[in-house]
């Protein structure tokens, strides 16, 4: 993949495979981007603090105190340990947050989500400009807001809104093989089946904002795919250019061909 923008969505370092996350730090260069969710640890420590947590839609319900442990958590806690494995590995990793030089700006869109963003700028100079003096950005799912505070984003859309502004590939590592139907791994899909699945039911809770994801980046041109991140040889497969989770293509969609 050298050569080719890579940006690649992983989950926090508590639900992180261990072998998986080894093989990423051997393979990273300068050209990728990782981005980090952690819902896992910003639940546990929500509990822990006595705030139950709630979504809709598969998106994270954020209220003042949630936005407080999100940041505390996602900046903090996981982005560090993130970089510190990469940078163990050798690899030039720096850590960000969407208000890092405005990399990442929203707005926020659902009121029964609260401070909860939808990306509407990508600073994508500032990750070119990374990459050409040879580091890999490891991004937390925040973002700045149109008032100057923080806003928590979903991480597969912070993903698949880098992915769209730079082109190149999209790899969406998550707990399960991609998306299913009827119990069966769907292996492709185009833009407007994907679409079919959103409206359907067929993609559900955790689901719908990594398919909404690879939507996004597949009209933008990129190539997409979801891959069991659990899965060290399914990982290896992706990064070396073989589909075992599911693909999604440009095809399907208004002025893109087959």
């Amino acid at each position: 993949m050298s050569g080719t923008p890579v940006t690649i969505k992983i989950g926090g370092t508590a639900g992180a495979d261990a072998a998986s996350l080894a093989l990423l730090t051997e393979r990273a260069e300068p050209g990728w981007v990782i981005v980090h969710g952690g819902g896992n640890e910003v639940a546990a420590w929500s509990r822990r603090l006595g705030h139950e947590p709630a979504t809709v839609d598969g998106l994270r319900v954020t209220d003042a105190e949630t936005l407080d442990i999100a940041v505390a958590v996602l900046r903090g806690l996981v982005n560090a340990r993130l970089v510190a494995v990469f940078a163990a590995a050798g690899v030039s990793a720096i850590g960000l947050s969407g208000a890092d030089a405005s990399l990442l700006r929203a707005e926020r869109f659902d009121a029964r989500l609260g401070e909860v963003g939808r990306i509407s700028a990508v600073n994508g100079a500032l990750l070119a400009a990374l990459a050409a003096a040879g580091h890999v950005p490891i991004v937390a799912s925040l973002a700045l807001g149109a008032d100057g505070g923080l806003l928590n984003v979903n991480a597969d859309e912070v993903a698949g809104s880098i992915a769209a502004s730079r082109g190149g590939r999209l790899l969406l590592l998550t707990d399960v093989p991609g998306l299913e139907r009827n119990g069966e791994l769907v292996n492709t899909l185009d833009i407007r089946e994907a679409e079919v699945a959103l409206a359907d039911g067929t993609a559900r809770d955790g689901m719908l904002p990594k398919l909404r994801a690879a939507v996004a980046a597949a009209r933008a041109g990129c190539t997409v795919e979801m891959v069991n991140g659990t899965d060290p040889d399914a990982v290896r497969a992706a990064l070396d250019g073989r589909t075992t989770g599911t693909r999604i293509s440009g095809a399907g969609a208004a002025g893109v061909s087959r």
